[in-house]
This record gives C-alpha cells, structure tokens and sequence, in this order.
C-alpha cells in the first residue's frame, strides 16, 4: 500500500500541528503512536487488533517493534489535551516542523542528557549531550527555544503508567507538543553511529569523531531517523545532510521562565499580539530567519567578536538605503531554501503521481533560486563590513552555476515559477526540454489538445445560452465554469442556471459549476498529465550534486541571516 506521510507542509504552505489521531492506523508492523490526544483515540499496538482497547494495548506492548504505552496525565477522564494553551510557545509551535529524540540515563548516570532534533523543512541534525540537574532546565530551554511540534522518547520512560520525572515534566510545560514514545531498544548508539557516517556531508565529515563516545546522543539520532523515515515513508539519500553536534558554549542561557516573563517571543496577556521582543522585529523575510531570529532572541551570542562583526553589518545596512533596500527586494523573491533543500534529499520509499508531481516542483522551484545567486552577489558588491563581505564572497563559489547548468540542461530555459495552481501546472507540464523524450512530447501535445477542448466548450457553452462564463482551474477541483452574477454585464442567479449545469456553488457574488462533459474531460485531462509526470521524471537530472554540495547548505544560512525587516 502506498502509504503517505504523516506530515506534510506543502513547500509554499505554512505548516499546522497535527495532533496524534492522524497517524494512519494502517501503519503496522512497525509503529504506533501515543501523543497528546485522550486515550480514546490513540492507535492501536502492531500486533493488536485494530478494535483493540488502550489496556489490550499496554497488554501486547512488548511484541510490537515500536510500542506507545503512554499514560494519560492526571485530568478529567475522557477529555483531551487542549491544544495551544502555552502563553510562552503558541505562535511558534504553530509554525513548527521540528522533531525531537531524547533520552536519558538512567541509575548513576541519571541527569545525563541525549538529544538529536530534525526540522523536516531543514536537513541540519543537530545533536547535544550534556548533564542537566533535577530541574532538568538545559532540556526545558532547549525545548523552549525548538518548540518542536513532537518528542519522541524511550517508551521506559512512562513504563507500567510510571512516569520519570522528566517525561512529566515535558508533559506539563510544553502541552502544545506531542509526545510519542517508542521501544528503548530503537535508541541504539551503534545505529545512531552508522546513520552519522552514512548521512553526513563530507564537509561535516569530522563529527562522527565528536560524538563517538556519546552514548546518549548516538542512541536519540538512531531512533529519530528511524522514526522519521517511517512515518514520512521516506528515506534520505547518502552523503546528503549538514549533522552538527551543538553545545552551549558561547551563548546565554535564558531559561523559559524567564523568557516568557521578559515576554521576548508573545506578548504573556495576549499571545497573539506583536507587542513582544520577537514582534518588535516585525517579520522576517524568509522561513529560515524567522527560524535564526526566534533561536538568537532566546539563546543569543555572548562572544564579543560575533556581537561586533553583527554591530558592523547593522551598521553598514543602515547608513546604505541602497544597499538595504536592493537586498531586501531580493528576499522577497527567495522560497525557503532550507525546506526545498530538505525536499530534494528526500527520496519517497514509493513513487506515485503526487511524489512525482513533487519532484519536477522542487527542480523548478531550485531553477528559480540558484538563478537568485547571480543578482544577490551582485546587490553585495561593495560592501564593506566583513559579515557582508563573507556572503559576497560565499556566493562566488563555481558550484552553483554547475547546479544551474545541470538542471538547465533538461529544464527548459522559459520554464520559471509562477504564483496559480493552474501557471504552475502549465510550467511543470512544459518543464523538461522538447525531443529529449518522444513519449513526453506527444503526451504534452494531447494534454495541450484536451485542455484547448475544454475553454472551447466553455466558449460554445456561453454562446449557446448567452451567457458570461469562464474557464477556471484550481488543484482541488480541476476545470470548472464560474460566472459572476448581478451587476452590469452578469448572469442570472443560481435558479435560472440551464439544467446542464451541475455542481453549482456560490462564494461571493461567482457561481462556480461544472457540466458531465466537462467531469470526463477533466479525468482525461489528469490522467494524461499523470503520464506526462512519470515521463518527465524519468528524464530528469538526479539530486546527487545538490544534496551533495555545502554551498547551498552555507547559502542558507547567508539568506537566514541576512534577513531584513518591512520597516
């Protein structure tokens, strides 16, 4: 069965937190999940039926491979969670897509800390151990200044309805966070050591050799990627992901008491207000800054040079409007490179139209960066502050005008990203280069036949019954007619429509429908364009030398950090 991911943001779409029951029950044999929701409606264990009750559950733990035996937290019988009732965390958590393994010794070496974090919108693992007190506040403030959208920990920590006092803890603060648990035997350090060594960048090559004796740490990573690669039914591609291990060093420590006192990220009477540190900034102009932003308000730099070398970029951007303001259109024009990058690392475990639908997406959308280079370099020549002066000299790196040639040799050259499901669709149909494939080529001709049949339809149709329709096109529906009603130059209401037209809804002051001709014309107009996005993946150049490349991983932390704000 093609399974789909239990997450899925969309690359131009914001992401929402999806709680625990929309992990489908249909993912046995490997895993079940216990997350915030009430006991009623978590999944089943692997090996129980699927009608099977919560204590049938607990029964048949130890024979599933990842096992969810979370206790409820003291509340009201049968009520769930409330979701987002964090004054500190609720905008962030909003926007999160972050996923978090922790682990924690135990008898003496209780109080010593593992944790491995993935954003799925960013390939970066990053990887800490430290020893936290009996206040656990290290693993409250990391958590704080991640707020990841789930946490995965070992499922002894919550074992016959004991919880260890970290587990409950993390239950009590961070109440807008799913908590998963899975069986300790998937927090394997040897693992967690292969993954390392099989997923790292060559760049970033040294960091098998930090984290080698860190047990606690190798053992999150393992079962975190295992997690992950599962759920999202995916597996990332070798040699292609930026792993860092990540003290404290460095930085202030401000604990989310604090923070949420000082109000540095929302406002503590109204957590939707802007009237907070964080919304003093207004809004970054990019996913990746709001992401560096959030993470130097709540845990910024105490080192000199750093705080300097910013002071002097800052000044440069502010006594140069040119500079400030040519940079700043730049911006607008940048995806999140951080999430589209993550994307193409990303190789589904089955391929289907929407998997290949995606990836011809993701090469367009990575043409429409890497050709940003150029005129981003550009708008930096001159600068003089030695931030600004590492970024131009950043962009000047050969290989990312390999990239661009790699892709421009299948990609056509008139072929660009365009706001409109249905420009986007026309781009991704007409994307690869003509005579490269003659089956794609003659499947794009009678895509093109079928969609001109449809706008001629519509045309004869408002001829026929004097009428002012259109043709439109969204991804949900496809084709459909719309027609304003009321007004100079509008038609009749909804009850005087001819009968052959069906499906009739009205928003606003446009009636939308649809006819049966138009519904067998649609199907044949999908299917074809099904055809066309196998073919044109199997054309297409390979993501090796991306994800393969530190350059666009750099870039992304150049674009991060040199976001600007509206005003």
């Amino acid at each position: 069965m093609n399974k789909g991911p239990k997450y899925n943001f969309g690359f131009l779409a914001t992401p929402v937190p999806q709680t625990s029951g929309n992990c489908s029950s249909d993912r046995t044999g490997l895993l079940s999940l216990s997350t915030s929701t009430s006991t009623s409606s978590r999944p089943e264990s692997s090996s129980a039926a699927p009608s099977a009750s919560v204590s049938k559950l607990r029964k048949t733990s130890k024979g599933s491979a990842f096992c969810t035996p979370r206790p409820p937290v003291s509340r009201t019988p049968g009520s769930a969670r409330t979701l987002y009732t964090s004054t500190s965390a609720t905008s962030a958590a909003a926007d999160s897509s972050i996923l978090v393994a922790i682990v924690e010794g135990r008898g003496q070496a209780r109080g010593e800390i593992g944790i491995a974090s993935l954003d799925l919108r960013n390939p970066e693992l990053i990887i800490s151990q430290f020893s936290d007190n009996q206040s656990y506040v290290k693993v409250t403030t990391r958590l704080n200044i991640l707020q990841p959208l789930e946490v995965l920990m070992a499922n002894t920590a919550c074992e016959n309805g004991n919880m260890t006092k970290l587990f409950k803890l993390i239950s009590e603060q961070f109440t807008n966070t799913s908590i998963s648990t899975v069986q300790r035997k998937y927090f394997n350090e040897s693992k967690g050591l292969q993954y390392i060594k099989h997923l790292c960048l060559s760049e970033y090559g040294t960091v098998h050799m930090e984290v080698a004796q860190k047990y606690y740490c190798l053992a999150a990573v393992a079962a975190l990627l295992k997690y992950v690669e599962f759920i999202q039914n995916i597996v990332y591609a070798p040699a292609s992901m930026k792993i860092v291990f990540r003290g404290s060093e460095q930085t202030t420590m401000i604990d989310a008491n604090t923070a949420c006192n000082l109000e540095i990220i929302n406002n503590r009477l109204n957590p939707k207000s802007d009237h907070c540190l964080y919304g003093v900034f207004h809004k970054p102009q990019t996913h990746g800054g709001a992401r560096f932003l959030r993470a130097n308000l709540l845990q910024p730099p105490c080192d000199l040079n750093t705080i300097a070398t910013r002071l002097d970029c800052l000044q440069e951007l502010t006594e140069k409007e040119e500079l400030f303001y040519n940079l700043q259109s730049l911006l607008d024009r940048f995806m999140d490179i951080d999430h589209l990058i993550s994307l193409c690392i990303q190789i589904p475990k089955q391929e289907s139209v929407k998997t290949a639908e995606s990836k011809i997406a993701n090469i367009i959308y990575l043409k429409h960066t890497l050709e940003l280079a150029d005129p981003l370099q550009a708008a930096l020549t001159g600068a003089q502050s030695p931030l600004l002066k590492a970024y131009f000299q950043s962009l000047q790196d050969a290989r990312f005008q390999l990239i661009l040639q790699k892709v421009q040799a299948v990609i056509h050259d008139d072929t660009h990203y365009q706001k409109g499901s249905l420009n986007m669709r026309a781009q991704k149909c007409f994307a690869v280069r003509p005579h490269i494939n003659g089956l794609l080529d003659v499947a794009r001709k009678t895509y093109t036949e079928r969609v001109d049949d449809i706008a001629d339809m519509v045309r004869q149709l408002g001829e026929k019954y004097s009428l002012p329709l259109r043709c439109s096109y969204n991804s949900a529906r496809g084709f459909f007619i719309q027609m304003n009603v009321g007004g100079k130059g509008g038609g009749p209401p909804k009850e005087h429509l001819p009968s052959v037209f069906v499906k009739i809804g009205k928003y606003k002051g446009t009636l939308n429908f649809t006819t049966d001709d138009m519904i067998k014309m649609n199907g044949k107009c999908t299917y074809i364009q099904s055809k066309n996005y196998y073919v044109s993946l199997s054309v297409h150049f390979k993501f090796k030398q991306v994800s393969q490349s530190d350059c666009v991983f750099r870039s992304c932390k150049r674009i991060s950090a040199r976001n600007l704000p509206d005003e």
